[in-house]
């Protein structure tokens, strides 16, 4: 199995699909122990991240198009960063789609690829909170990129 790390380094191992989470998944089992030990408000509590548009769409090839995560929020009011980024793993199109501008805004700005024939492309959203330890909330968004 192979993934491309944030730099477009490619790495190839029977884990590295794992990697990307490692730290997300070791904070989420800190903050389950605190959950086990303290009061609600005591704890940390990963952060909702809200789409404002569904978690699939379709768009023409060569188009641009914008994914939206405004009324994402932290149940604790820590406050919250966001990453957005294309999964080349999981959809058919196997290509990496980058960010046009800045990745660590609630909105984020791509171009469709030029296609053939129809391909889905996966995009993350990551939520990320300044509480402690530090947790992620997820979606995903299918995006289905049809030749024009």
């Amino acid at each position: 199995m192979d993934t491309v790390k944030q730099d477009n380094v490619i790495f190839t191992d029977s884990k590295v699909t794992l990697w990307r989470w490692r730290d997300d998944f070791q904070n989420d089992f800190a903050a389950r122990m605190d959950w086990c030990n303290n009061a609600y408000e005591s704890a940390n509590h990963p952060p909702v991240p809200v789409l404002s548009h569904p978690e699939k769409i379709n768009v023409k090839s060569g188009d641009n198009f914008t994914l939206d995560a405004f009324q994402s929020h932290d149940p604790d009011g820590d406050n919250i960063s966001f990453l957005w980024f294309n999964y080349p793993e999981a959809g058919n199109y196997k290509k990496l789609i980058n960010v046009n501008g800045a990745a660590n805004v609630y909105k984020a700005h791509f171009t469709a690829p030029k296609v053939d024939k129809e391909a889905t492309a996966h995009f993350i959203l990551k939520v990320t909170d300044k509480g402690e330890p530090s947790l992620s909330g997820y979606k995903r968004v299918i995006v289905t990129i049809e030749p024009k």
